[in-house]
């Protein structure tokens, strides 16, 4: 998430907080020091007091300037090697980018990484449970919302009608068909089919409505100086048709090796040949494409289904019950529990993803890198070093208490060498 203004002006006062302290302390180190020279021939102890307060003066100072020389000149000062993350910000955030890509997205950190977190079994887990799952729908359909929103425009559904033409037009429909009824043909499926059509026009033709369908068109074609014989040829001439003709097809139907069957096949594939190689018919097919794309009731249908669509997409995401929402959350609670229970597909996703990681990363992490290094030269030399020394500036402020104390320290011990140990030390040499 980016920074909210709140965090900054947060880590503003605290820094500002923390150099104030950091300065004061100095002040008191000065005073102290002060007040070791005034009263020095007061007591024994002020001189040593002084020691450690002169040292932590020097060790205050030393360090205020080696924090400042990092984001400007201290005093205003162009001294050398000041100012140094103004200086060098470029070259920084390349160094950053190359940095974070190399150590944070090597191929075998993040493969060992997913070896070890597993993260098909944790996702599928996660999706299992229901909350997770009504977190899955209500994104899915909030996103399903704008974008019915923003489709409600005549330029978008001229676009699409337009784009569905076009693409119509150009489809080359002959080639896709003999390709699906190639496939159809394999394995004999094809004869699967045929059995279907003939129980259903077995079926059809069982039928008492449509005996008597046609029987009154027969009874019309038969001669009217018959009189009241003509129902009874009518029904007797479909009866008899009818009758034949069911058995033929229970015949077609009993036998697997039946003539109409091998016709049926050599028909089919005579028919895919066409579509894929016959010129004449391809040109047929593709000049009916055209007048269909050209057809304003296709444009029509197109506009249609897509208003039907969207209107009821749009009733149901705004309704307190989304059936769209509920059938989301429901498939990915399914989804998350099979996959939760499947071992096996747990491991072959997750070999998949070990597999993948190395191309996807060599893909990614130079624009990983190139975005890190071009973000902070985005930043003007001000933002920069502000955005720097809010993030890390507090810590470097205790760089001058340690300075301050580690200095101060020093000094004493220093003092304390040279005015105790020294003289005892010379006095046990000459002693000897």
């Amino acid at each position: 998430m980016p920074p909210r203004d709140g965090d900054s002006a947060l880590k503003r006062r605290r820094l500002v907080r923390m150099r104030w302290t950091a300065t004061g302390l100095l002040v008191l180190m000065a005073v102290i020091y002060a007040l070791s020279v005034v009263w020095r021939s007061t007591s024994a102890v002020w001189p040593y007091i002084g020691a450690f307060a002169e040292a932590a003066m020097v060790g205050a100072l030393a360090d205020w300037f080696a924090v400042s020389a990092l984001f400007r000149h201290p005093l205003g000062l162009p001294l050398p090697h000041t100012a140094i993350i103004p200086k060098n910000k470029d070259r920084i955030a390349d160094n950053l980018g190359n940095f974070i890509q190399g150590e944070f997205f090597s191929a075998e950190r993040v493969q060992s990484a997913l070896a070890h977190a597993q993260p098909v079994a944790k996702i599928a887990a996660w999706l299992a449970q229901d909350r997770h799952a009504a977190q899955v729908a209500a994104t899915v359909s909030q996103l399903l919302a704008f974008v019915v929103d923003s489709a409600d425009h005549a330029a978008v559904r001229a676009f699409l009608k337009k784009a569905v033409s076009a693409r119509f037009s150009t489809l080359d429909l002959s080639t896709l068909a003999g390709t699906l009824l190639e496939g159809l043909t394999q394995g004999n499926r094809h004869q699967a089919l045929l059995d279907q059509l003939l129980h259903a026009a077995s079926e059809y033709l069982h039928r008492d409505e449509v005996k008597e369908t046609i029987a009154d068109f027969l009874k019309g074609m038969i001669w009217r100086f018959l009189g009241d014989a003509r129902e009874k040829i009518a029904y007797f001439a479909i009866d008899k048709t009818l009758t034949a003709l069911m058995e033929k097809l229970d015949e077609v139907d009993q036998d697997p090796d039946h003539p109409l069957r091998h016709w049926f096949s050599r028909i089919l594939r005579h028919f895919i040949d066409d579509l894929k190689r016959d010129p004449q018919l391809r040109d047929r097919i593709k000049a009916y494409q055209a007048q269909m794309a050209a057809n304003n009731a296709l444009s029509a249908y197109v506009d249609g289904v897509f208003q039907d669509v969207h209107r009821w997409l749009k009733a149901d995401l705004a309704a307190g019950h989304s059936s769209v929402q509920a059938h989301v959350a429901s498939m990915t609670v399914a989804l998350g529990t099979a996959l939760l229970h499947n071992r096996a597909a747990q491991a072959a996703i997750n070999d998949q993803l070990l597999h993948s990681a190395p191309g996807v990363l060599d893909v990614l992490r130079p624009r990983i890198s190139a975005f890190i290094a071009g973000k902070m030269k985005e930043w003007s030399t001000d933002e920069a070093v502000e955005k720097l020394e809010l993030n890390i500036g507090t810590d470097l402020q205790f760089i001058r208490f340690n300075g301050t104390l580690v200095g101060g320290l020093i000094g004493l011990v220093i003092y304390v060498c040279t005015v105790v140990v020294y003289p005892l030390a010379s006095h046990w040499i000459a002693h000897f």
